[in-house]
């Protein structure tokens, strides 16, 4: 009983996770509107928390956002919004 009861809260937690890493690569995706594999400076124009903190985000300060910036700009967000 108790191994299953282990089995299913990890995969939840894995699910959790799962659904999390989808939902950044949707937005990502939706933001990366001519499928470059970046966000650049004018897509980012519709969403006010990335352009405001383009400088920040854009951590190899290359002018554009990869996946990986995107990432963890998304896991930033939701940890402050708790």
């Amino acid at each position: 009983m108790k191994k299953i009861l282990i089995n299913q809260v990890f995969a939840i937690i894995t699910l959790g996770g799962v659904c999390s890493v989808t939902a950044a690569e949707d937005a990502f995706m939706k933001l990366d509107r001519n499928a470059d594999g970046f966000i650049s400076a004018e897509e980012s124009i519709v969403s006010e928390a990335l352009y405001k903190n383009w400088s920040t985000v854009d951590a190899n300060n290359d002018g554009r956002i990869d996946s990986a910036e995107f990432s963890a700009f998304e896991i930033k967000s939701e940890n402050s919004e708790k």
